[in-house]
């Protein structure tokens, strides 16, 4: 089967926890319970939160609440939805709470944002030494300090911990943001000079060039940007904002100081199972400092689950995605990549005219960018509407110039895929193989040509090494598993097609094409009960009408008649 996303495809996951909970109510119960009374509400919040929905979840614990304030397991989980979701429920439970590590650190934060460092300080002198708090805890009293004028205090404090051997850069770092933010340039230039710089971000380049921008070394400051641009090439639209703000300090109070602590930690949490975890840390850097972007885009991309790619986040969790980087600025430094991150949300959530637009206003901006006209291009391609993504992948392609480089095989496989749907193979191929010489070992590319000669019964010993050169570089892949069935039992293979296919149905459960191929092999290999089966199988998987014509037509060729 062909792979017409990038991304490849995605299994969809459906959650519903609370079937057995509803099945178990009181007698006369409905189908939907009143959200009204206690019980419903309850009922209502435990399943919003199952569904990552935590502000809804936390609107329906308030009111649970109402009836039931003094219900321990009801604060506890009220105050978690709250705290989720950014609301300010959340700070009104966490008194209620005393024991519990994370409703400390909220109210912590609230002190400290109500000048009351005092307070914040006992509060975060109380978190537990073990795990994240004791990762954390340093840093946070630290700020705390320094919120009481006592900047020496808290560089001694931390100089103890420079040399831990997994977080000892991050205490260098915040001691250097410290003696930075209480304008002690000695203290200052000597811990600068002392913070790893041999993985260049974002959030560190912004703060180095900072620095390094007040200390009148202006063209040290642009290098320091022109070396993340050439490490992340998506954040060149960032590049003009970064460099107008340059000689801005990225901390100013000891308040934005506990955000950064707490976006950095956030920042090492980077596999899916932390997701939580790193969720509770950037609502602490929100609550602590709002306008810190880069929380907000490495929130949505929690949000979403980007970090995980067998998952297919829900349309509440990309709209709370959209809520998240909304409030982000046009002349904050980020707003260009936030703005990217929205419409391709917009896009998925099958909004392409407001993606689009907000697209369009970024190209105006940033005129002949190619990667922001090749994903307009792509939200117009996965909507359906080809004619217009090639004007601009054509523009994206004049854009990048002759030679092509070698991140350009995207553009080509992208204008290749419009090309097919619109004008057949023959117009797509060319542009398909030239993504394939710039790219040889891209699998998504060996799968369409290869597929598309089966397709066309061409050069099938040719497509077949493509597939199988694929599936050595991702052998867990169902569609390429697909495609090579699909080759073999082009080619009278009939056991071995059978088994890939039995292989990729297994991978690929979901799709009416692979379903549909599996149909096929079970025909050729003289079981037509299977094949009966596969095929009305593939039908119930809402092909597409070309599909859907095929299959029909298998079915009433083989057995007289039709579903």
């Amino acid at each position: 089967m062909k792979m017409t996303s990038l991304f490849g495809r995605r299994g969809a996951v459906a959650v519903c926890i609370m079937l057995s909970a509803c099945a178990a109510g009181p007698s006369g119960a409905t189908d939907s319970p009143d959200v009204n009374s206690t019980y419903g509400a309850f009922l209502a919040a435990r399943y919003a939160a199952a569904q990552s929905d935590p502000a809804s979840a936390s609107k329906f614990y308030a009111r649970a609440l109402q009836d039931q304030g003094n219900n321990q397991e009801l604060i506890a989980e009220g105050f978690l939805a709250g705290l989720l979701a950014g609301n300010p429920e959340a700070v009104q439970l966490a008194p209620k709470l005393p024991n519990n590590t994370l409703a400390t650190l909220l109210l912590a934060n609230q002190a400290a944002l109500s000048g009351n460092f005092d307070q914040a300080k006992q509060l975060f002198h109380a978190l537990p030494q073990d795990n994240l708090a004791g990762l954390i805890k340093p840093l946070l009293y630290a700020w705390a300090q320094l919120g009481e004028g006592n900047e020496q205090a808290a560089l001694t404090g931390l100089g103890g911990y420079f040399t831990d051997p997994a977080f000892g850069p991050v205490y260098v770092l915040n001691a250097a943001l410290i003696a930075d933010a209480a304008g002690d340039t000695k203290s200052a230039a000597q811990l600068y000079a002392n913070v790893d710089t041999s993985q260049p971000n974002l959030r560190l380049a912004q703060i180095l060039a900072s620095w390094q921008a007040r200390q009148g070394q202006l063209a040290q400051a642009n290098t320091t940007l022109n070396t993340l641009i050439s490490a992340h090439p998506d954040l060149q639209i960032a590049l003009p904002q970064l460099q107008a703000q340059i000689s801005k300090p990225v901390i100013t109070t000891a308040a934005d100081g506990m955000a950064e602590a707490y976006l950095t930690l956030a920042g090492s949490l980077n596999q899916p199972q932390e997701a939580f975890l790193r969720t509770i840390l950037l609502r602490f850097a929100l609550q602590l400092r709002p306008d810190l972007a880069a929380a907000r885009l490495l929130l949505a991309n929690t949000q979403t689950g980007s970090d995980d790619p067998s998952f297919t986040p829900t349309p509440v969790q990309m709209r709370n995605a959209l809520t998240t980087l909304q409030p982000i600025q046009k002349t904050d430094p980020l707003y260009g990549p936030a703005t990217v991150q929205e419409a391709a949300l917009l896009s998925s959530l099958k909004q392409p005219d407001q993606a689009v637009a907000l697209m369009q206003g970024l190209i105006a901006a940033n005129p002949g960018n190619p990667g922001l006209l090749g994903a307009t291009g792509d939200i117009l391609r996965n909507a359906d509407q080809c004619p217009a993504a090639m004007t601009y992948y054509n523009q994206a392609l004049n854009a990048v110039g002759q030679p092509a480089p070698t991140d350009a095989w995207s553009l080509f496989f992208d204008r290749g895929i419009c090309e097919d749907e619109t004008s057949g193979w023959a117009s797509a191929e060319p542009d398909m193989l030239q993504a394939l010489k710039l790219s040889p070992n891209q699998p998504y590319v060996l799968n369409y040509v290869g597929y598309s000669w089966a397709l066309n019964n061409e050069k099938l010993p040719e497509a077949k090494a493509m597939l199988q050169r694929a599936l050595s570089l991702d052998p867990n892949d169902g569609a390429l598993i697909d495609s090579l069935g699909y080759i073999e039992l082009k080619q009278g293979n009939t056991k071995d097609a059978l088994a890939l296919l039995l292989k990729a149905v297994q991978l690929s459960a979901d799709d009416p094409e692979v379903n549909g191929h599996l149909g096929d092999a079970f025909w050729q290999n003289g079981q037509p009960l299977q094949a009966a089966y596969q095929w009305q199988r593939a039908l119930s998987l809402h092909p597409d009408d070309k599909l859907a014509a095929e299959l029909n037509a298998k079915i009433q060729q083989h057995f007289g008649t039709t579903p």
